[in-house]
C-alpha cells in the first residue's frame, strides 16, 4: 500500500515538474527575443550578445520554479541578463589584472596586447563607422556597467523609471542619476560622431 502511495506522489511531482519545464521552455522561446536585444546593447556586438542571450536561457530554464511574479518576465529577464553581463566583466578585468604565470617574453607582450585598446580602425570598424545605430551601440557598451545598464532600459528600451528602477533592483532616484550620468557620457563620447556627419 506504502508502494503506490509513493508511486502516486512521484507521478504527482513528475506531472507538477513537467508543466513548469513546459512554462519554462515556453517562456525562453518567447523572450529570446527580448534576451537578444538587451544582451545586443550591452555588448555591442552579435556573437557576445547571442553567448549572453543563451546563457540567460539557460539561467531561466533552471532557476524558471524561483520566478517571483511581482515583478513582470521582461524585468526579471533584464535583471538575469545584466547579472551575468556584470559578472562576465568582472570575470574579464580579474584576467586581465591577475599576471601571467609563465612569464615568457611573448605571453607578456600577448597580455599587454589584451588589455590595451587597439586605437587603428580596422575593416570591421571601417564599415561600422557608417551605421548610425552601431555607433550608438558601440558608445552605450563603452559607458560603465551601472550606466549602461540603465540607459539601455530607458532610452533604447523605453522602460518607465519605476519598470527599470525595479528590474535593476535600485531606487529610482540612482536610476536618474545613472541615466542623467550615462546620456552625459554619450553626448560627449558622440559628440565628435555628430560633428564629423554635419
Amino acid at each position: 500500500m506504502e508502494e503506490n502511495v509513493a508511486g502516486k506522489r512521484m507521478v504527482d511531482e513528475g506531472s507538477a515538474g513537467s508543466a513548469t519545464v513546459d512554462d519554462a521552455k515556453t517562456t525562453v522561446e518567447r523572450y529570446t527575443p527580448h534576451a537578444y536585444a538587451l544582451a545586443f546593447r550591452l555588448t555591442g556586438n552579435q556573437a557576445d550578445a547571442w553567448d549572453l542571450a543563451q546563457n540567460a536561457m539557460l539561467r531561466v530554464l533552471r532557476s524558471y520554479s524561483t520566478y517571483d511574479p511581482s515583478y513582470t518576465m521582461e524585468q526579471w529577464l533584464s535583471r538575469i541578463v545584466r547579472n551575468l553581463f556584470i559578472d562576465q566583466k568582472r570575470s574579464e578585468q580579474r584576467r586581465r589584472e591577475s599576471p601571467l604565470e609563465s612569464g615568457d617574453a611573448d605571453d607578456e607582450r600577448l597580455a599587454h596586447a589584451d588589455t590595451l585598446p587597439d586605437p587603428s580602425a580596422g575593416p570591421e570598424r571601417e564599415s561600422d563607422k557608417t551605421d548610425e545605430a552601431a555607433v550608438v551601440r558601440r558608445a552605450v557598451a563603452a559607458l560603465p556597467v551601472e550606466m549602461s545598464m540603465a540607459v539601455s532600459l530607458v532610452d533604447i528600451q523605453g522602460q518607465s523609471y519605476e519598470e527599470a528602477s525595479k528590474a535593476l533592483e535600485i531606487p529610482i532616484s540612482t536610476l536618474g542619476v545613472r541615466v542623467y550620468r550615462g546620456r552625459k557620457l554619450l553626448r560627449a563620447a558622440l559628440k565628435g560622431y555628430w560633428e564629423g556627419r554635419a
